[in-house]
């Protein structure tokens, strides 16, 4: 759809969808920027400068705040850095968002977690009495002991979590006390990345990889397909800055959205929007890329030099060179010369039978129009310099890794890479900060076994059935040698994926009701999350206003650098930071010598700050870095600017430095995927459970085709997931001002609504086989017809006393989790969570 037919169409519907800054009418705070380097000037009024803080949740930011604080010590306002002043291209102010600022509400909300407390009700009640510190440690303490001695260390796990992304007051000091126990069950893996992760490292690059945005003023044409800067790093050191910085810059970039919905990263910056079905990002890249290989656009040469598989002539002579290796002759075998990229797309040689990836064969997948489709091919056919960016959304899909696979094809059948202004089409280059802050040890973990952060709870209820052969359990003696005791205790340390952010939550309540599977569970958290609620003993922790730590810019800060020195006013009830909770813990197993190795907390903080202050990485920071933590907390912000743009693949394509595949070049046939297709297991009953060398369209089970092959005909939607501006994950659901600025509810096309009877704003149920939730309609042209929307995070609320057609509670808060299915991906064994059908209908 172009831009101005779309803005037209939408004016009257998106009229109130107006994002709310929280900015102050406060005509007494100073907004003059101060000499960096220079103390926090005193206030006029009766609050003061605290000090400097910093926003740890995982957005790829961690945005300094500056904390205002009353004649008592409680935090008055919390404002943003406007510490220096903002030169183009060099220096700008780190402005915190809505999130950020809203911390004040956020650090006292209503369901702030005060002392230690112990289970009394059912696991998932959230029923408990309070205990004390020693008494909760004591406790820990013996059934650590217990599970460890009775099932074995590797029965313990530490679940993934990302609540708050402290450097040193981190969980790894709850890593010591583990270790300290002798150990305990690993994972590999993340919730945001593990399919793209998969795919990218098989096609020869990292999922972050791609130019840094800053290159895009050398662009003429931009292609995002599920990329969504603005929402999900809106903040001022985000990608969503780099983003519509360079667009500004650049206005004659044509810019080309791909997404199921019109989200935040269009409103007018983009020329055309194509709203695409969810899951099918393969089918349409295939036939872009049939289009540059009918028409001759490829560059046989580029192609022969950087790519292996293209042809069958490049794995021809992979195979002679894998049989020359010592150290890879054992790889030839998994190579088909046969099965190569040009004569899948084309429908020639062995793939006759499935005909050509056309652009009338894709249209009819991926809901985009054959002459869209041909219109886009010949765009970056004629650009000069194509910017092709994959966005994560693309990869939480029941066939993540090879739509992301697909895609990272694109660049280099069209050679729109190695060049300023292009990118090799995997996200913008992350880590580049310049700035780095320093943790502490958790201790060596004598546990070799490991496995997909998302099988852990399968884990719990099967892990007989788990081998390296079925699930990729690693560190086993073989791969058909099953996890050898089910986990038996959890610690989720600000970690919401116990229930909120796990696939299939009655599922996954189900398992962790039951005492006689998970025996023991520790969670700590500031505020009562739907998670908390399934612990036996919940540990209160310090909010970050709260701490003190040394923070850095986080992975997605773009060309930004900083580095905060955090001042935590006095910690609240009785919460306690990491370091002190596992301090408790450690003395009642009659460890605490070996935890804090003979310093104190303060010694630590130093000893960590001291590595940064000696770390190469800052010595370009503004202001220097002092000599103590103590005189940087008094300085509060740190910062750096590297603008120099990043060209992707640069030193591959133009340097001739080797890939770390088999081949050594970008693989779009991935001897690695071959042989894993070859060794493992599969359901044959799951549609869509199998692993391809080359990158395909896989259909899926629940995908777009289920509706046209009346399979799941109840549920008639495909829902997609994605990130709000009100949340990160579930962080700062609590937070009453950000439920009113970003509204939970499920977005649906006019024509979805009026088939259903559905007025705006109507309270509905969105239900498949696996749950019930509930929440408001938006009906809105800014998701396409057949497809549903709802911003993930929302904090899972069962009520036991409804129950749905399935005997399942009704989740009164809108957690999208509800109605996922768990199923991990073939390849990668990830989280397929925006893989949904459902049904909407009034409640």
């Amino acid at each position: 759809m172009k831009r101005r037919t779309f803005l037209q169409a939408t004016s009257a519907l998106t009229a109130g969808a107006v994002l709310v800054g929280c900015g102050s009418d406060d005509d007494s705070i100073d907004w003059t920027p101060i000499e960096p380097g220079k103390p926090i000037p005193p206030d006029p009024d009766k609050t003061a400068p605290y000090g400097y803080s910093a926003c740890l949740v995982n957005c790829g930011s961690n945005c300094p705040v500056k904390v205002f604080t009353n004649e008592d010590g409680s935090i008055a306002n919390i404002e943003t850095d406007h510490n220096i002043e903002d030169e183009a291209g060099k220096l700008h102010q780190v402005r915190a968002c809505a999130r950020g600022r809203s911390l004040k509400q956020r650090t006292y909300a209503a369901d702030r977690l005060k002392q230690p407390m112990k289970r009394v009700g059912k696991r998932g009640e959230g029923k408990f009495v309070p205990i004390t510190w020693d008494e909760a440690a004591a406790e820990i303490a013996s059934e650590l002991q217990r599970i460890a001695g009775q099932y074995g260390n590797d029965s313990i796990l530490k679940l993934y979590g990302t609540g708050a992304y402290y450097s040193v007051k981190s969980s790894n000091w709850f890593n010591r006390v583990l270790n300290l126990n002798g150990g305990f069950l690993k994972i590999q893996g993340n919730y945001s990345w593990q399919q793209l992760n998969f795919a990218s490292k098989a096609t020869g690059h990292y999922g972050t990889s791609g130019s840094t945005l800053n290159g895009l003023v050398n662009s003429d044409l931009f292609l995002g397909i599920g990329y969504n800067p603005n929402e999900m790093r809106q903040s001022g050191s985000g990608e969503g800055r780099d983003f519509s910085e360079a667009l500004k810059a650049n206005p004659g970039c044509e810019v080309i959205m791909v997404d199921p919905r019109y989200t935040d990263s269009c409103l007018g910056k983009e020329n055309e929007w194509h709203g695409i079905r969810p899951g099918t990002d393969s089918a349409f890249a295939e036939a872009l890329m049939y289009e540059a290989i009918s028409q001759g656009h490829v560059d046989q040469a580029f192609m022969d030099k950087h790519v292996s598989g293209y042809d069958k002539a490049s794995l021809e002579t992979l195979k002679v060179a894998l049989e020359a290796d010592a150290d890879k002759k054992d790889l030839a075998q998994y190579v088909d010369v046969e099965e190569n990229f040009h004569d899948y797309i084309m429908g020639v040689g062995k793939f006759v039978a499935e005909g050509a990836k056309t652009p009338k064969w894709a249209a009819a997948i991926c809901g985009i129009s054959e002459d869209a489709i041909k219109s886009v091919a010949q765009k970056i056919m004629s650009a000069k310099n194509a910017f092709i960016v994959t966005g994560a959304g693309v990869n939480r899909h029941a066939n993540g890794e090879q739509a992301m696979r697909s895609c990272y094809m694109l660049p280099w059948v069209f050679n729109q890479v190695g060049r300023l202004g292009t990118s090799n089409g995997a996200m913008p280059s992350q880590g580049r900060s310049g700035l780095s802050a320093s943790g502490i040890s958790g201790l060596s973990n004598p546990i070799d076994t490991t496995i997909s952060f998302y099988n852990w709870e399968e884990a719990i209820r099967n892990h007989e059935n788990m081998t390296g052969r079925s699930h990729d359990v690693r560190g086993l003696e073989d791969l058909d040698t099953p996890l050898r005791t089910p986990v038996k205790s959890i610690f989720a340390l600000n970690s919401n994926a116990l229930i909120n952010q796990h696939s299939e939550t009655s599922l996954t309540a189900k398992t962790l009701e039951d005492e006689s599977l998970c025996e023991f569970i520790v969670v700590s958290d500031c505020w009562m999350t739907p998670s908390a609620k399934f612990a036996d003993i919940l540990l209160p922790d310090t909010s970050w206003l709260e701490t003190d730590d040394f923070a850095s810019a986080s992975y997605a800060a773009g060309n930004t650098g900083y580095l905060t020195a955090m001042r935590g006013i006095k910690p609240m009830f009785e919460c306690r930071n990491y370091f002190e909770q596992g301090l408790a813990i450690a003395k009642a197993m009659g460890k605490e010598g070996e935890y804090t190795e003979g310093k104190t907390e303060e010694q630590w903080m130093e000893e960590a700050y001291g590595k940064a202050v000696t770390n190469a990485n800052n010595a370009n920071a503004i202001p220097a870095l002092p000599a103590t933590f103590k005189e940087a907390q008094d300085i509060g912000i740190f910062h750096y600017s590297n603008p120099e743009p990043v060209i992707s693949m640069d030193s591959f394509v133009n340097g001739g430095e080797a890939l770390g595949t088999p081949s050594g070049k970008i693989e779009m046939y991935s001897v690695a995927m071959a042989q894993f297709g070859v060794e493992r297991t599969f359901d044959k009953d799951v549609q869509g459970d199998y692993v391809s060398a080359l990158p395909k369209y896989q259909r899926t089970w629940g995908g777009y085709e289920d509706s046209t092959e009346n399979v799941d005909t109840d549920f008639p939607l495909q829902l997609v997931g994605y990130h709000t501006k009100g949340r990160t994950h579930s962080s700062y659901h609590n937070v009453p001002w950000l439920r009113e600025a970003v509204e939970d509810a499920v977005w649906m096309n006019p024509v979805d609504a009026a088939a259903r009877g559905l007025k705006d704003g109507d309270m509905t149920q969105v239900t498949n086989q696996y749950g019930t939730l509930e929440v408001p309609v938006r009906i809105t042209l800014r998701v396409m017809p057949s497809v549903a929307a709802l911003g993930q995070g929302a904090w899972y609320a069962p009520n036991k006393s409804r129950l749905d057609a399935n005997g399942n509670p009704i989740d009164e808060g809108g957690c999208i989790n509800t109605v996922t299915r768990y199923q991990p991906s073939p390849y990668a064994k990830g989280n397929p969570q925006h893989t949904n059908r459902v049904q909407v209908k009034a409640k």
